[in-house]
């Protein structure tokens, strides 16, 4: 199974996760965050299977309902898959530590991530109800598919977790089976977006280069700009450099000696640099050395690698495709939401934790 199916609302908490934090709030949750009611479930103690859902001794049973989006009721269990991917994810490189980060908006990198599980399970959820509306089911090869991915990521969870959180192989069948519908689904209501992208539109360049730098930082990492009289001893060493790099054989080797920026190779295009750089690299042809340029960050001297780039503009195409299709997307999830009414048990829904 293609991994965007199966972890197509992992990568949508992932992605949410990451604009959260630079900005403090993901787009998905300004859309949705009117939409939520809460309530509160707490299951009395019997006979079913329980889990102690954290500090406070909240009983749960796994199969309660914490989330209702429109007709479909999204149980603990369920939930707790999402929550073990995530984990699973973090955990190896930065321990479990990393849900206790401070973030710059108050909260913690584990709030902050269970906030994002939320925002793409009632996506997920939107999504797959909307499947019929535009004629998208699952094929029995896809069902099979999905059935013996379910068994192999079941079996990589432990017997404890399994057992803790009401975790079976028809809980993760159906994550996958709502992610996989719900690529369809993206397919499906994208199909008409444009994505006819000219080369020029998207073309990459390589080239290798000398920074000049004309900004410095201080001790809480604040850019400042140079004075004009550094600026124009900055300019002096960067003409030099000009004259003695058109001596040598290995611009490279170079580079790598005499530039305040230790990255020397570059691929770019429209966007990715000031505009008097990359008019400067796009007018190179291979093999050829600029003139001095100067931006807003320092001076650079620039050597053209590659004038076109053939598998960087191919790959910027697709990058420019899936923008617009996420563009479109969006705007349609949001009229889409507004229909459905969106449930959470609060009290139940506050005791997951990472």
């Amino acid at each position: 199974m293609k991994n965007r199916r199966v972890y197509l609302g992992l990568i949508m908490i992932i992605l949410a996760m990451t604009i959260t934090a630079c900005s403090g709030k993901s787009d998905s949750a300004n859309k949705s965050e009117d939409k939520k009611t809460t309530e509160t479930e707490v299951s009395e103690k019997d006979g079913d299977t329980a889990a102690d859902a954290g500090e406070q001794g909240l009983d749960i049973k796994t199969d309660a309902t914490i989330l209702t989006i429109g007709d479909q009721k999204v149980p603990y269990n369920e939930v707790m898959v999402y929550v073990l991917m995530v984990k699973q994810l973090y955990e190896p490189n930065f321990t479990d530590v990393i849900w206790e980060y401070q973030l710059n908006t108050g909260s913690t990198f584990g709030e902050m991530a269970r906030e994002e599980v939320l925002n793409q399970i009632i996506q997920l959820k939107v999504m797959t109800q909307k499947a019929k509306d535009l004629g998208t089911e699952l094929t029995d090869d896809e069902l099979i598919e999905i059935e013996n991915y379910a068994n192999d990521y079941i079996a990589g969870i432990t017997k404890e977790d399994q057992t803790l959180y009401g975790i079976t192989y028809d809980t993760v069948f159906e994550v996958c089976k709502d992610n996989y519908l719900a690529e369809k689904v993206f397919d499906v209501a994208t199909m008409d977006v444009d994505s006819n992208i000219s080369d020029e539109e998207a073309k990459q360049v390589t080239v290798y280069q000398i920074q000049v730098s004309t900004v410095s930082t201080d001790k809480n990492g604040n850019v400042i700009a140079l004075s004009e009289e550094e600026k124009e001893t900055a300019l002096k060493k960067a003409k030099k450099l000009l004259k003695k790099v058109k001596k040598e054989e290995d611009f490279y080797s170079f580079a790598s000696s005499n530039s305040d920026d230790p990255q020397i190779e570059y691929t770019v295009g429209q966007g990715d640099k000031s505009t008097a750089y990359i008019d400067a690299a796009f007018a190179l042809k291979e093999g050829k050395i600029s003139k001095v340029i100067e931006d807003d960050t320092g001076y650079y001297i620039l050597y053209c690698v590659d004038e076109f780039n053939e598998d960087a503009t191919a790959q910027k195409k697709e990058d420019m495709i899936s923008t617009r299709q996420d563009e479109a997307f969006q705007k349609m999830y949001k009229e889409w939401l507004a229909d459905f009414k969106v449930k959470i048990k609060q009290e139940i829904w506050e005791q997951i934790k990472f």
